[in-house]
């Protein structure tokens, strides 16, 4: 009888949640294996996240290209967020590298696991990428005549979202990234629990939807939709302006993405290194590093 009690007990210790504590050195652990990752093999996976960040952003305006802000605002939302969540998806469960994930690396960082050096290099290369990943899937998505879909609404709703972010000030800017990525990480932070790439969707997809449907701000999506209206409105045949009822007095300025763009950043530092990693790692990280001094 206890021979088969404790056959149970492994079988359920494997089908279970990780739990917090071992979340938070599973997070350790990958912050510093990726921040050791050679320079180009960190640049390709950030460029192929930036790509995921471009597709995830087309996917939800295409979702809810015509809904508008009336009896189907809500139901707009929530297709949206679904849409974006791939983008976080094929980039956490994919293995790509997305700067406003690689946030958690603090807990490997305050830990004394990973240098000062090694952090910033990671955050730089994976930043670097993205930005390429991401304009540079926007301008063939453009150029492929994507946002002619549902005849021109997929367009207007990635101008609608570029007019959006470029009206920010920078105290909006940096407490809309504070937020976005506050519950972004904790996304990313839910899939150290999973032992299936199911529970790793599952447990990812609900902070992204909520962070869609807040209006909340993610340095990378702000790489992608300021340039994607530009390209609409450099590359758009006069038939796309003629079918949608929204105007524009050329594409969004240089500066305002200098302007937007430091400030949803260093909100998305404060909000997913400081509000979630630093959290967790002086929850559950914190207490074993002064065990191991004494």
């Amino acid at each position: 009888m206890a021979e088969n009690n404790d056959k149970q007990h492994d079988v359920f210790g494997v089908l279970d949640a990780v739990m917090p504590r071992d979340m938070a050195k599973r997070a350790e652990y990958a912050g510093t294996e990726k921040a050791q990752q050679n320079t180009w093999t960190l640049l390709a996976l950030a460029i192929m996240a930036g790509a995921y960040v471009a597709f995830g952003a087309t996917f939800a305006a295409a979702l809810t290209a015509g809904l508008g802000d009336g009896a189907f605002a809500g139901l707009g939302s929530l297709l949206g967020g679904l849409g974006f969540s791939l983008a976080f998806v094929l980039a956490i469960v994919g293995g790509a590298e997305l700067f406003t994930a690689n946030v958690i690396m603090i807990m490997a960082w305050v830990h004394g696991r990973l240098s000062t050096l090694w952090l910033l290099r990671a955050w730089a290369l994976v930043f670097i990428g993205n930005f390429i990943g991401a304009v540079a899937t926007g301008f063939l998505l453009v150029l492929a005549g994507r946002h002619m879909l549902s005849g021109g609404a997929v367009g207007e709703a990635l101008l609608m979202a570029s007019a959006r972010i470029e009206n920010h000030t920078l105290f909006e800017g940096l407490l809309l990234g504070v937020l976005g990525n506050t519950l972004l990480c904790l996304g990313v932070w839910l899939t150290y629990s999973a032992r299936t790439t199911t529970d790793r969707i599952l447990a990812l997809t609900p902070p992204v939807v909520a962070f869609y449907a807040l209006g909340l701000e993610h340095a990378v999506a702000v790489m992608f939709y300021l340039p994607v209206a530009y390209f609409i409105e450099w590359l758009a045949q006069p038939a796309f302006w003629e079918a949608i009822t929204m105007t524009t007095e050329g594409g969004p300025p240089l500066a305002a993405m200098l302007r937007v763009l430091p400030a949803v950043t260093l909100g998305n530092i404060l909000g997913g290194g400081v509000l979630v990693g630093f959290m967790y790692w002086f929850v559950y990280l914190q207490p074993e590093k002064w065990i191991d001094r004494k």
